[in-house]
């Protein structure tokens, strides 16, 4: 099944999506959305800990070091997701083929994470 479908009409090129192309855009949008919303509650957690303002020194620790495996999760989705429609726009391989390395590859970066935890 090929996620992206080009039609050339009257000069202009058309894209349009299959019912799962969209599904991963809204996950991937979801997903920087998360992750823009981790980041700023992990940069200023990790100031308020170092200058110990801002927040209570022990909530400050625990929200910097509690959510970062939802970080990694989340910045995971996003940039395998956003890779998978880069080689789809570059016409790189076969699609279930890139689709099954990507997979390996996010879950043996989660994995290496999980390890290190």
């Amino acid at each position: 099944m090929e996620e992206l479908i080009t039609i050339k009409w009257n000069g202009k090129l058309k894209v349009r999506r299959t019912k799962a192309g969209r599904i991963l855009v809204k996950i991937n949008r979801i997903s920087a959305w998360l992750l823009l919303i981790f980041m700023i509650i992990f940069i200023i957690s990790g100031y308020a800990w170092w200058n110990m303002t801002l927040l209570p020194l022990h909530l400050a620790r625990r929200l910097h070091t509690e959510p970062d495996l939802l970080l990694v999760f989340f910045f995971l989705v996003h940039v395998l997701i956003s890779t998978r429609f880069t080689l789809a726009r570059w016409r790189v391989g076969n699609s279930r083929l890139v689709d099954m390395l990507l997979l390996a590859a996010g879950l043996s970066f989660f994995w290496l994470v999980l390890s290190i935890r």
